[in-house]
């Protein structure tokens, strides 16, 4: 069983919504190094911000679900593992936060989301490093805070999330969430970023994930560069909010010229 299903009906939601196509592209991308998670916790949000502001952030190779019309779709994802292991190697644990604009699949049917990577960060070194290797602006924040009350099934508890210089943009996202004692299928997500090196994909695959209930806001600094993306300090989740656990996945990272 697939949570993809569930997945696109609200893709197509936002479309609907937005008012936005979905034409598509092909290609081909070897694998450059791979990264295994364990035992993660992670918060998904997708709010709305100014479309013109998104697109300043997107290059034109990508295209915003929102294209066209006022707004777009931004995802907030933050993830707490238990361990990540790139390259085979011992597994550590780490923080993973990544904000975006949800995209058109740029290769037809891949991945259950697609999305362009506006700021990756990280406390995981190697990851942070790896990943620069390929082209990725990811940023080695060993500062990054995470506070999760105690889960327990179907019952609500606080979470926050610190993103702390010398992270750029600075920012945090607080409230409240719901874990999910139900396995939901697998799920595949893709991350792209167009670098100096080309365009990497980062695709990662869950193969069992549990997908709970969130209540999140973020907040910022309205003259960085997130407060300028979302036009303002601080941003609500109207189209998606979960909280989602999963006991392992695989990212394969890879590059085109």
């Amino acid at each position: 069983m697939r949570s993809s299903a569930r997945f696109a009906g609200i893709v197509a939601a936002i479309v609907l919504t937005t008012g936005g196509t979905l034409p598509a592209r092909a290609g081909g991308f070897p694998a450059r190094f791979g990264v295994e998670f364990s035992g993660c916790a992670e918060s998904i949000g997708v709010g709305l911000a100014p479309t013109a502001n998104v697109l300043a952030l997107t290059p034109p190779e990508f295209i915003p679900v929102g294209m066209g019309t006022p707004v777009s779709p931004i995802v907030v994802r933050t993830a707490n593992c238990a361990g990540i292991a790139v390259d085979g190697d011992k597994l550590k644990p780490g923080i993973i936060v990544q904000v975006g604009a949800l995209i058109v699949p740029p290769q037809p049917g891949a991945g259950d989301i697609n999305n362009y990577a506006f700021w990756y960060y990280t406390t995981h070194a190697k990851l942070a490093h790896r990943l620069q290797d390929i082209g990725v602006g990811a940023q080695h924040v060993a500062t990054i805070r995470y506070d999760l009350e105690a889960e327990e099934a179907c019952v609500a508890g606080d979470l926050g999330v610190v993103v702390r210089r010398p992270g750029e943009p600075a920012f945090a996202l607080s409230g409240t969430v719901t874990p999910s004692h139900a396995p939901a299928g697998s799920f595949e997500a893709i991350w792209w970023q167009k670098g100096a090196t080309g365009t990497v994909r980062m695709d990662t695959l869950v193969p069992l994930i549990k997908i709970g209930s969130a209540n999140l806001v973020l907040a910022t600094n309205p003259a960085n560069a997130l407060g300028e993306l979302i036009g303002g300090g601080a941003l609500g989740f109207p189209v998606i909010q979960q909280f989602n656990e999963f006991a392992r996945a695989q990212m394969g990272a890879s590059v085109t010229p």
